[in-house]
């Protein structure tokens, strides 16, 4: 017990000194009572959970406050955001892939990879928190279809108009579930219901920037659910180029099935999805076009639920995307659960990312090691 005390009191230190170095950049403001609230409730408490806050104010702080009411979530930061909320945050490159950071919830993502973060909450118009969760390999949920949005109507780069809808990132399936349920002050008692019918497309429909088949990478998800026993069915679904018409398709199916699942990325590797960047020529608009990004870019603007699990391949997982709804949301939940350690990242990952805080800087200055 006391080692577990110490660990979650390293970690956390650690986390604020990683806070401190990344101030301007993708922390706007740190919790100057953190170790001393942090200290009160390790006396009660073994686990923390330490939280950043996207800077907008379309995040109610009731959220938030429901949150910290549990005792099991600590504030820790306020997260920055990109210029007039892009799809690519060109003040920030992304740690894994050494490219531009991806939407305007990147900072969020960022101090989650770090480990400054055990959580990050933002917000999503058109992929601001999905993307940048596929983009550095982190499981996402955006709650809109459950009832977690902001307050605001915004209208994005390519002028369709939307709220946006509030969803976490983590290292941690299992802190992300939670962290939404505690936020909408719903408990989940349902079981799968196998009666669901999930879509996903036929082969030679989508074929990613890899140029490898959409249908041919769900390979290990469909069986997976097949051995549920839940139907699942393959759909035409859009090439999702034009937003408008995507969005068009995608609610056409909704009226058959409860879920559609697709596997994307690399996000932001191959290409560089930003409506501001693609509208100069048709060559930038190709480079638009190999982003990486399907689902992502409309799920909040068709109310989805929408959860991102990441696959073992660079920026890259799964996003089941469920439609408006308090039933069909906490299935897809459920489902999540069943797929959520279908891939394993490598252990180097885990390492130099979620772990670094265990790792020595070894200064000169102040180091006897080896002495």
């Amino acid at each position: 017990m006391k080692e577990d005390v110490l660990e979650q009191y390293l970690k956390i230190a650690k986390g604020t000194l990683k806070a401190r170095e990344l101030l301007g950049k993708t922390v706007v403001s740190i919790n100057e009572d953190l170790l001393i609230q942090e200290a009160e409730s390790l006396k009660i408490k073994d686990r923390l959970i330490t939280v950043g806050v996207k800077n907008t104010k379309q995040i109610d702080r009731l959220y938030v406050k429901r949150l910290i009411d549990t005792e099991d979530f600590i504030w820790h930061t306020i997260d920055g955001m990109s210029d007039g909320g892009r799809a690519i945050d060109i003040n920030l490159i992304n740690p894994i892939t050494g490219r531009v950071m991806t939407g305007s919830s990147s900072a969020s993502a960022i101090n989650v990879l770090y480990g400054i973060n055990d959580l990050g909450i933002g917000t999503d118009g058109g992929g601001s928190v999905l993307a940048p969760a596929l983009s550095l390999n982190l499981f996402s949920i955006m709650a809109k279809g459950l009832g977690l949005k902001g307050s605001d109507e915004k209208v994005s780069t390519d002028n369709i108009s939307f709220v946006p809808g509030i969803g976490v990132i983590s290292h941690s399936f299992k802190i992300a579930k939670k962290s939404i349920l505690s936020m909408l002050n719903i408990e989940d008692k349902l079981e799968i219901n196998k009666q669901i019918k999930i879509a996903v497309c036929t082969r030679k429909n989508t074929i990613l920037p890899t140029k490898e088949d959409m249908r041919e990478k769900l390979a290990p998800i469909i069986r997976k659910i097949e051995s549920l026993g839940i139907e699942i069915n393959e759909e035409n679904f859009p090439d999702f180029e034009n937003r408008e018409e995507a969005i068009k398709r995608v609610k056409e199916l909704y009226k058959n099935y409860s879920m559609l699942i697709t596997y994307e990325g690399p996000v932001d590797l191959l290409g560089t999805g930003d409506s501001v960047f693609g509208m100069l020529g048709s060559f930038a608009k190709s480079l638009q076009n190999q982003s990486g990004k399907y689902m992502v870019k409309i799920a909040n603007m068709v109310n989805a639920t929408a959860i991102t699990i990441p696959s073992d391949e660079v920026s890259s997982g799964v996003v089941i995307c469920a439609r408006d709804g308090i039933e069909d949301g906490l299935s897809a939940l459920k489902l999540a659960e069943q797929l959520k350690d279908i891939y394993e990242m490598p252990v180097l990952y885990k390492n130099y990312f979620e772990e670094s805080y265990r790792r020595r800087k070894d200064n000169i200055i102040f180091s006897l090691r080896g002495v």
